[in-house]
């Protein structure tokens, strides 16, 4: 009898220890989100449209202290790329924090997003930003985008002329 509990007992706890959620799994699942935002970076300055696959129907975007629609947000895109000749864009991303559900998923970033081209400076965002993501039709997309400007240390104040026009503080 004794043998019998042993063995239940040892399976119930193999059985729990294989079926709990392991910080691996959630780790992946973060970085499933994140894998989405890299797939709207690349797009970006390359196929701007291409980026509403990864927004929800209802998307709402803050930036700074303004509403963005994503249509407006695509037509900023495609007149940066004609206006800009061998445009690069470059996204460095720090995620903060973070947390993935079964339906719904959000993370904390902090972003640096640079723009260079060939005759212009690299002008360069500093944001933090928060991200909640909806699971649609078993695809991960994002529902509520919010991004406030920062000041970014790594540009020296004078060598930048954006630098004072997205910090007003110094």
């Amino acid at each position: 009898m004794l043998n019998i509990v042993r063995t239940l007992t040892a399976f119930a706890v193999l059985t729990g220890v294989a079926l709990a959620p392991s910080a691996s799994r959630a780790g992946d699942d973060k970085d499933a989100l994140v894998d989405i935002l890299k797939k709207v970076d690349q797009q970006v300055c390359q196929s701007p449209k291409k980026i509403l696959a990864y927004y929800a129907k209802d998307t709402v975007i803050i930036a700074d202290d303004k509403r963005v629609l994503p249509e407006h947000r695509i037509k900023d895109y495609e007149v940066m790329i004609a206006e800009l000749q061998e445009m690069k864009c470059s996204n460095k991303r720090t995620v903060l924090a973070g947390n993935v559900g079964e339906n719904v998923g959000y993370l904390l970033v902090d972003e640096l997003i640079s723009v260079s081209s060939r005759h212009s400076t690299d002008e360069r965002q500093h944001s933090v930003c928060t991200y909640a993501f909806t699971k649609n039709g078993g695809q991960w997309k994002i529902q509520h985008e919010h991004c406030s400007s920062l000041p970014d240390y790594t540009i020296v104040p004078g060598d930048d002329a954006l630098y004072y026009f997205h910090n007003p503080v110094y």
